[in-house]
């Protein structure tokens, strides 16, 4: 009597058959393993694990043949002699060597007919041409993307089939972001403009979400992950800045710090249409960028911002955790496949304005962190001093003096202190090095007029 869920005589010799196939026409045993499983997925590993083990590879290679006669047949034109098989019958592509494809053929004339119908192709990864396959002008193309599950019917269909235009919000998530921006109506707009501009498009400004832990910032990140895809979708840290990513779709950078000059620059860099990575080679060379950055942190000091600015979006968030606000089915429900294809269809038709999503979006908690970026003594210098001193020119050495006299000798400012403070905020004050009536040069801190400042904000 056969044990529950395992293969009866006759099952196993016909999967038996099929396996041995499929090892024979060059598939490794971890992808005819997950073939298996996909038939016949309550059967015991070790019943699977045996059965791949004792098949034979040297059967006919019939299907891989028929495979060939349907599928058009490309070729890295950098790359080495790998072709690869694409079947307008599955989304899968198979791999295999040139040399064994030419093994396959019955004479020199076969071969030479074989050898001729492959397309040599530039491998690209182009999230906005919805096909494998592509040509423009004299060159072809290979598109390496792979879309989101809830985008898969609608990429291979070649054009046949559309996205389903779902006219509401699913309430899970209109609970869950009303919950996430504290019920902030702009806020709630704008991270729904960024979702639907990130899919379709691709964002200049970075999403920012700077507040409490267990809100359910990382549940943005895993809903963000679902909506472009698992290959599509990158998670960093600080490195980010120093370090280059490509062919991604969202970049999730989670607790980063952006505090020096040189890595706010790097950050920006990040945004541009062109991003240098690293070549096959030493050199590096430049691609076009599609991805759109969400940056998240607990710290409210985690970001330097600069007085020009045009990247970081701050939301408002709530102080609230999400397990106190919905229950643990909800948030799992979040990130169920059927749900985000149903945001996704929401998303897909949402009506936004793409010049206006250029602008960074502003809150009060743009305010609360450009302040906790700032030290005690900037402040103080820039929403007290500065204003005492409005339209002034000041010798440097009082400025530094009536800073210590605030807050003690170790907290008196350089110049070099003071120069790359400058550099952060250039519209603060201006550094000066003019000549005294002694013939002595000495410099001086010039502040904007109250005025000046008003126009600036």
């Amino acid at each position: 009597m056969n044990e529950p869920n395992r293969l009866s005589d006759k099952e196993y010799w016909k999967l038996k058959r099929y396996v041995s196939c499929w090892l024979a026409d060059g598939f490794k045993k971890d992808e005819v393993e997950r073939m298996v499983k996909a038939k016949h997925p309550k059967v015991p590993e070790e019943q699977i694990a045996s059965l791949i083990s004792s098949s034979k590879t040297d059967l006919p290679t019939y299907f891989l043949q028929q495979k060939i006669n349907r599928c058009k047949i490309i070729q890295d034109i950098a790359g080495d002699d790998v072709c690869h098989l694409l079947d307008p019958d599955s989304k899968e592509v198979t791999k295999i060597k040139e040399t064994r494809l030419t093994r396959l053929c019955a004479n020199k004339d076969e071969k030479m007919w074989l050898l001729e119908s492959i397309y040599p192709a530039q491998f690209t990864y182009n999230p906005f041409e919805a096909t494998r396959l592509y040509r423009e002008k004299l060159d072809w193309f290979y598109n390496t993307y792979k879309p989101p599950i809830w985008y898969e019917n609608i990429f291979y269909s070649t054009g046949k089939k559309e996205v389903f235009k779902r006219n509401e919000l699913p309430d899970l998530y209109r609970q869950f972001f009303t919950h996430l921006v504290k019920n902030h109506e702009a806020s709630f707009l704008y991270v729904l403009n960024w979702l639907s501009n990130a899919i379709k498009h691709r964002n200049y400004c970075v999403l920012t979400a700077i507040g409490n832990q267990g809100i359910g910032k990382g549940v943005l990140g895993e809903i963000m992950r679902l909506l472009v895809g698992e290959k599509n979708f990158h998670t960093s840290d600080t490195r980010l800045i120093t370090k280059d990513f490509n062919k991604k779709r969202i970049v999730f950078c989670d607790e980063i710090q952006i505090l020096k000059v040189e890595h706010v620059n790097k950050f920006k860099a990040l945004i541009n249409d062109m991003i240098e990575i690293e070549g096959k080679g030493e050199n590096a060379i430049e691609i076009k960028n599609y991805a759109s950055i969400y940056v998240a942190s607990n710290n409210f000091d985690s970001i330097r911002l600069t007085d020009d600015d045009r990247r970081f979006s701050i939301i408002e968030l709530t102080d609230e955790k999400l397990i106190n606000y919905m229950s643990t089915e909800q948030i799992s429900g979040l990130i169920e496949p059927e749900n985000i294809k149903e945001l996704a269809e929401y998303l897909w038709y949402l009506a936004i304005d793409k010049d206006a999503m250029k602008t960074p979006f502003r809150s009060s908690r743009t305010d609360e962190v450009r302040l906790a970026g700032l030290k005690d003594w900037e402040e103080w210098l820039f929403d007290d001093y500065a204003v005492d001193n409005a339209g002034e020119t000041v010798e440097l050495k009082n400025v530094s003096e009536s800073v210590e006299s605030e807050f003690g000798s170790k907290f008196k400012p350089s110049r070099r202190a003071l120069k790359k403070l400058q550099e952060v905020y250039p519209k603060k004050f201006t550094l000066q090095y003019k000549a005294l009536e002694t013939g002595k040069r000495a410099w001086y801190v010039k502040f904007p007029s109250l005025q000046e400042s008003r126009n600036e904000q």
